[in-house]
């Protein structure tokens, strides 16, 4: 048979093979943050009714990364869920995260951002206890003091002369 594809004892391997090994994601990312730390970002800054810009340092991100590294975030969460590649995309992102985490501790960054970034909440249910919230209410029932209606029933007959 002519299309009969010889086998041997190995595997195939099937696919695109991949763009990075553990080893040379780590150089990736070293090469990132050095990018980063070359690159700055200006922000305008009004002073004495000039714009001046001012040289901020880039933060540290995982969609830079990816772009620096040109893969996606998808694809980064696929090498992230493979073994060989789970302490090194591990230390990417503690990395990333530490210096998004100090930047904004320092003021360097938006704490706000930084806390959305990194689903940084401080939330307490202290009313519904983790319960769905009804919308039915209960009568209110007022028991008034005699003298304390006679103080009210008075300051509604009064009325303000101009």
């Amino acid at each position: 048979m002519k299309n009969e594809i010889k086998r041997t004892g190995t595997a195939r391997k099937v696919g695109r093979p991949r763009a990075y090994t553990p080893e040379a994601l780590e150089a990736k990312f070293e090469e990132y943050v050095e990018w980063v730390k070359a690159n700055p970002v200006y922000i305008n800054k009004v002073s004495a009714g000039e714009i001046i810009p001012v040289r901020t340092q880039r933060p540290l991100t995982l969609v830079g990364f990816c772009q620096f590294a040109k893969i996606s975030r998808q694809n980064f969460y696929e090498y992230e869920s493979r073994e060989e590649f789970s302490d090194i995309l591990t230390c990417v992102r503690e990395a990333i995260e530490a210096d998004q985490l100090e930047g904004a501790l320092c003021g360097q960054y938006d704490s706000g951002i930084v806390a959305r970034v990194l689903h940084l909440a401080d939330r307490q249910d202290v009313t519904t206890n983790g319960k769905e919230i009804t919308t039915a209410t209960q009568p209110i029932s007022v028991v008034l003091d005699p003298e304390a209606a006679k103080i009210i029933q008075s300051i509604g007959r009064r009325t303000v002369k101009e």
